[in-house]
């Protein structure tokens, strides 16, 4: 029996929904492709995607990292 439309195109855990691509060049210019033309949607990829990025480091290497600005003297 031959498999329904839906069925064959089900939505998947895997697919993609947005990308964006940031480039950084040895001149030290940047661009940044992909879906930014919905500024706030594009804004909160990228603060997700830094998440991603200190929750991988904590992970690996167990450390809690404090910017210097962030503490006080006592």
């Amino acid at each position: 029996m031959a498999q329904s439309l839906e069925a064959k195109y089900a939505a998947d855990d895997h697919d993609v929904m947005a990308q964006i691509t940031v480039t950084v060049f040895r001149s030290g210019a940047m661009s940044v492709a992909g879906d930014i033309h919905d500024e706030k949607f594009a804004l909160s990829l990228i603060d997700a995607a830094r998440d991603s990025v200190k929750s991988h480091h904590l992970r690996k290497h167990g450390e809690l990292i404090i910017p210097a600005g962030s503490v006080g003297v006592v």
